[in-house]
């Protein structure tokens, strides 16, 4: 019996990602505090926040069905790239690219140096399956 294939695939941030961002946050904000430096602080109080959102969301979304890549940011709007008969997604390399009906390129803003690597490969798959 075959398994059924998910309709959504989530694709989370890598691990070390948002423990990145709470390190330089949490090196900057003491410093920025015992040096009076308001860019310091500043800086550490935006990586504390982006390792907060990095840990509780996910980095990006792929709908089979309707062959639609959400991306979630931390900072700004939620963007779609959809594959319709005109578009076209593929990923090339470490990049998901959306390939226009006149042939111009897109590169969709998710690297596979963020993501989590088995979520990525899922979302490969699943783009190169649509493909072939």
């Amino acid at each position: 019996m075959a398994t059924p294939q998910r309709t959504r695939l989530t694709v989370r941030y890598r691990t070390s990602v948002p423990w990145l961002f709470l390190v330089i946050g949490m090196l900057n904000l003491p410093a920025g505090l015992l040096l009076h430096r308001l860019s310091s602080i500043t800086t550490g109080v935006l990586m504390i926040s982006l390792a907060a959102i990095a840990f509780s969301r996910e980095y990006f979304t792929y709908t089979t069905r309707t062959r639609t890549l959400e991306v979630a940011p931390p900072l700004g709007r939620r963007r779609l790239f959809q594959d319709t008969g005109k578009d076209t997604l593929v990923v090339e390399g470490n990049r998901i690219v959306l390939v226009r009906e006149c042939g111009t390129r897109k590169k969709v803003p998710v690297t596979r140096w963020m993501s989590c690597t088995s979520d990525w490969d899922a979302v490969a798959e699943a783009i190169g399956q649509k493909a072939a």
